[in-house]
Order: structure tokens, then sequence, then C-alpha cells
């Protein structure tokens, strides 16, 4: 169970639950920091250094780190359900909390509150003050990446805090605390255009047209040109043009039907039968330039393609997988064996297609892909190609 345990210690608090955290770091109360923000005679000089990372496991590591400043924790697993514009917070709130509470994760009003601190810390972050931003390479944290940005983005450059990033070609929570502080002696400066990169890629994130996201990968591919950290001294977002890639293949595939993920979890079982733990260690684990899936998604991406009209994966006696609440013991879930049904097989070599069989209702981004209307992803051609019913 190695493979769930080290991706659930990475991932498994990004779910949002109540605002009292012991491992989120104390910040001074609001009136106090500002007080002391208009005492302060050099404005350049950061009063408040605000470490902004994935998730809590990222963030016990920079607590451990003994680096100066507050942390927080960027909760949300935006590559899952309906991801609309922030420009209406409480709207958005309200949207992710309540798809949150359907997965069984947390309750609606605790993802409120928690995500109402979480944007209340981050615009707290004024003119004097530094925000460090600590993300992986991966799709899971690069969108969060893009969501900060633009937040920033959407204040006036005169209101906007000094922005840094750390050149992380790397997992950050697996890291010894040691490992933390050269990473963040190494930051690069975040300059205006980043932050309207950012904030594009965002919009086209959450756009309903989702050719914006195309269209977006390929400007960035143009105008950024490292694709990591250490290839360019100079590099601050390597990493977001190729997430965008990684998302564009999560809709469905124009020859089979299935996502990239749902491909390798179908690929991983096509010998034979395994336990879940060992298909998600291989499926979404092995099979990633950098995995960013979790655990728990991952059991409700295992139910969707089994617990359909046709399903394509079961339990070795033939019932479908249902995914485990996140509060229940799932232990016994991950050692249960899986197999590849005869239509499953049927996908894989694409003599069937997933879509046309069992339809499809799912959220990418702010596009919501149903079998009268949906977008495949045609990967001879690298694009978009709409199908209606």
């Amino acid at each position: 169970m190695a493979c769930r345990h080290w991706r659930a210690r990475r991932r498994r608090h990004n779910i949002p639950a109540a605002p009292p955290r012991g491992i989120i770091i104390s910040y001074a109360p609001l009136l106090l920091r500002r007080a002391v923000r208009s005492l302060v005679l050099n404005p350049e000089y950061p009063v408040l250094t605000l470490h902004v990372t994935n998730g809590d496991g990222a963030a016990s590591g920079l607590t451990r780190s003994a680096l100066p400043g507050d942390v927080l924790s960027w909760r949300d697993i935006l590559h899952d359900g309906p991801v609309p514009s922030d420009d209406n917070l409480e709207s958005f709130r309200a949207t992710r909390a309540e798809f949150l509470a359907t997965r069984g994760w947390a309750s609606a009003s605790d993802v409120v509150a928690d995500l109402a601190v979480r944007d209340t810390r981050l615009n707290d972050a004024g003119v004097a003050d530094e925000v460090v931003l600590w993300f992986e390479p991966d799709l899971f944290d690069q969108l969060q990446l893009m969501q900060v940005l633009g937040r920033f983005a959407s204040r006036p450059v005169s209101d906007r805090p000094r922005v840094t990033i750390v050149p992380a070609d790397c997992f950050l929570a697996p890291l010894t605390q040691d490992k933390f502080a050269p990473l963040y002696n190494a930051r690069r400066e975040v300059t205006a255009s980043d932050i309207a990169h950012g904030a594009d890629a965002w919009r086209a994130f959450t756009s309903s047209a989702p050719q914006a996201l195309a269209t977006m990968a390929d400007r960035l591919d143009a105008s950024i040109g490292a694709r990591t950290y250490s290839a360019n001294v100079g590099a601050r977002l390597p990493h977001l043009a190729a997430a965008l890639r990684r998302q564009l293949e999560e809709f469905p595939d124009s020859q089979h039907g299935l996502s990239r993920t749902e491909r390798q979890l179908c690929e991983a079982l096509y010998p034979g039968q395994l336990t879940l733990a060992r298909l998600f260690q291989l499926s979404s684990q092995a099979s990633e330039s950098w995995a960013f899936l979790g655990n728990w998604s991952f059991a409700w991406y295992t139910q969707r393609i089994s617990d359909c009209l046709r399903p394509l994966v079961l339990h070795t006696n033939g019932t479908r997988v249902v995914a485990p609440v996140r509060d229940a013991d799932g232990r016994g879930f991950w050692e249960r064996s899986v197999v590849l049904t005869p239509f499953g097989q049927e996908v894989v070599r694409e003599r069937a297609d997933a879509v046309e069989e069992n339809g499809i209702d799912r959220w990418i981004g702010s596009t919501h892909l149903t079998s009268a209307r949906h977008w495949r992803w045609d990967a001879s051609v690298h694009c978009l190609v709409e199908r209606l019913q």
C-alpha cells in the first residue's frame, strides 16, 4: 500500500475542510499586520512573507523548514468538477463546495468557510509584502498557480505585493526540511507579464469554449521557451504549457472516448487483474511525467468507468467499483482486485467507443461535456473536435 499512502500524504488534505488546522501556520491578526505596515518607512521592505503552496503536505514541509513568514495551503482539486470564473467569489465558492460535498469529502459549509479564509489571506498581502509561490510541475499544481496569478491580475499594479516563485522541478511534500531553504533562496521575480500569462490561462480554463484552452497552450509554447526551471535561470512559468496540454488530454479521445487517465487505467488492466492499489500506482503514478491524480480522485475515476451502462472495469466477482467516502476506512477498497471487462478490452483495442455506449456527463473547467454535446481530443492533430448528437 506504499503507493497509496505516499499519494495520500501528498494530496489527502487538499480537500477543503474546516478552517482550524494545526499545520496551517498561525498568522498575525489582520488589523495588527495592517498597523505594522503603516509604520514601515521603506515600502520595498517585506513586512509579511506569505508562502502559498498546493496543499497541507507541502505546507507541513515549509513549516518544518523554519523559513520566515506564514504558509497558506491553496486547497482545491481544480481538475475535478465544474470550475467557473472566480470573478464572483461567492458564486465560485458555492459551486466548488456543492461539487466537493457530493463526493462526500467535506460539507458544503466547511468548504465555503475554508475557501473564504484562504481568499482573505491572499488578498490581505499588500504592496509592502512578498508572496512566494511554491507549486510543482504537475497539472494539479499548475491549475492552482493559474488561479493565484489570476487573483493578482485582478488587482491594480500599484496594489500588488512583490510576487516570487521558487524553481521547483520536483515534488515538494517528500522533501526533507533542509531542501526548502535553497529553493527559497533561488526564488525568481514574477513579472507583470507572467501574471498576465497566468491570468489568461485561468480565463481559458474557466471558459465554456474549450478551444480557448488549446489556443492558450499554443500561445504559451511560443512565448515561454523553457520547459524546466533548470533549463533557463530566467524561467518563471516553464511547466504551464505542458500542464494545459495534459488537461486537454482529459477530454475524451476521438478514437475510443476515454480520457488519457481512463485509457491508462484500462491499459494497465489489459494483461490481467490487479488490486486497486497496484492499478493506481501503474496507471496514475508510473504512466505520468508528473503524476497529479490523488488516490481519492482515482477511486472516483474508476467508479465512473465501472458504475455505468456497459462497465469497462469490474471487481473480480463481477460487482461494480464504488469509491469509498473520505471518512470511511478505505483499506478494503484498495486491497480488492479488478479486471477489464470484454467491453473494456474492445475499447482499448479501439473497436468500441466508451462515450457512444455509456454517454458522458463531466465538467472540465467551465466546459460541460454531455452526450448531446461534447468535445473530443484528436491526438493526431492536437486539437479539440466538437461532437453533437
